[in-house]
């Protein structure tokens, strides 16, 4: 095991990092106390943030290697952002092979391997998955790994490069030109205070007239201060979007309408939005001719196809109700997922030039996201949605290929409701 250099597409990416959780919000600052630690040996380092479902800020701390800079993305940081959850992946390259472990949305801290020998690689994989948790396996089709997903890591990646390495310490050259910097700017501040002491004297004759100008715009200024503002209304956003049944049907008529039997190819996921029902397909082997509407990649090992929602439209005006009308109803059904609270929509800003005092309300709403995790179509459930204002549906998801008994629906959103 080692630190290495992999090519992905025409990009290079750096493996081998080891991977740390911050013990604060401030990732850099712990990411460099760390590497300066005695035995850590680490010229770079690399950082995740921490996002709002909870996961924690992490660091990975890249040893010395050849070919590592800054700048360079991190193979398994993009991955981990890439694809949440719990998952372990080995990905073969021409430099080596790549094993990467993720758990909870989190890399582990040796969860960030580079092999030179594949069997070793394919060896640390098969311990991995002995300790098991793990939602997912990605593998090469050669290795042979039962339930393995053979999806190339040019589509799991999805040329992300979000996160990258940054160095340790300023090198020779870096503190060079800071240091001159400072310099000229130390010079040019001395040559403004110059020119700023000649100006002054010839500004001497004009100060009552500047004085009186500046005691005229201060009046009106302070003119503002004594009138009550009006403060605009918040935008309803949820009226903008239409009732979640209404979502849900338009999905269910343009799922109707996707042809699942395809050969030689099949479906890995469906994605429905207001935008439209997106189907993700995976090449599935033997000859085949691929249909009209099928957007294929470059490797032709993956395609997109899509089919637009019809008859959607704005719900129109909707009273909202109160948090414990929707906390009822959704304790009285039985689909596995959850409601979180979300940041408030933000104040209005103040019109362009008022300078009197601007305390609006908060919005006379809050807002909670929700997930739903269903086995089967959501439009053949009892429903959760029906009757319930302020709800809006962003994305009603299928992973599978919509045949298997395993495949899962996802329904997220967010939930309008009036304040307390």
């Amino acid at each position: 095991m080692a630190a290495g250099v992999v090519t992905v597409g025409h990009r290079q990416y750096a493996s081998g990092l080891y991977w740390e959780n911050s013990p604060s919000g401030r990732i850099s600052q712990a990411a460099k106390e760390a590497a300066r630690q005695p035995g850590a040996q680490a010229e770079f380092y690399a950082a995740r943030s921490g996002n709002k479902q909870g996961r924690v800020p992490q660091f990975g701390l890249a040893p010395t290697a050849l070919g590592f800079h800054s700048g360079m993305p991190s193979l398994a940081g993009c991955l981990a952002n890439q694809q949440p959850g719990s998952w372990i992946g080995a990905f073969r390259f021409r430099e080596g092979t790549a094993v990467v472990v993720v758990r909870d949305d989190l890399l582990v801290p040796d969860g960030d391997l580079f092999f030179a020998d594949e069997t070793e690689a394919r060896d640390h994989v098969y311990q991995e998955m002995a300790v098991g948790g793990f939602q997912k396996v990605y593998a090469p089709e050669a290795w042979g790994v039962p339930g393995a997903d053979t999806m190339p890591v040019t589509l799991l990646l999805n040329e992300r490069t979000d996160v990258k390495l940054h160095g340790v310490v300023m090198s020779k050259q870096a503190k060079t030109v800071v240091g001159i910097g400072a310099f000229v700017l130390f010079c040019i501040i001395g040559v403004g205070w110059y020119l700023q002491y000649q100006e002054a004297r010839q500004q001497e004759l004009q100060r009552k007239a500047i004085e009186a100008k500046a005691l005229q715009d201060k009046i009106k200024r302070m003119m503002p201060v004594n009138q009550e503002p009006k403060y605009p209304d918040y935008v309803r956003e949820w009226e903008k979007h239409p009732r979640p049944i209404e979502m849900i049907t338009a999905c269910q008529a343009a799922f109707t309408e996707v042809k699942t039997s395809v050969a030689g190819w099949k479906i890995s996921g469906v994605d429905c939005t207001e935008g439209g029902l997106s189907i993700k397909w995976l090449r599935n082997g033997g000859f085949a001719e691929a249909p009209s509407d099928f957007a294929i990649n470059d490797m032709g090992k993956g395609a997109v196809s899509s089919v637009p929602l019809k008859d959607l439209k704005p719900r129109g005006g909707e009273a909202l109700v109160d948090p414990s009308v929707i906390t009822a109803r959704y304790l009285n059904q039985n689909w596995p997922g959850e409601l979180r609270h979300i940041a408030d929509d933000p104040l209005p800003k103040p019109p362009q030039g008022y300078r009197g005092k601007w305390n609006p309300p908060p919005a006379p709403w809050v807002k909670r996201s929700f997930t739903f995790t269903v086995p089967v179509l959501p439009w053949t459930l009892p429903v959760f949605l029906d009757g319930v204002p302020g709800i809006t549906i962003k994305t009603v998801s299928l992973r599978g290929n919509g045949a298997d008994a395993r495949n899962t629906w996802k329904v997220e959103g967010v939930i309008y409701e009036n304040r307390r």
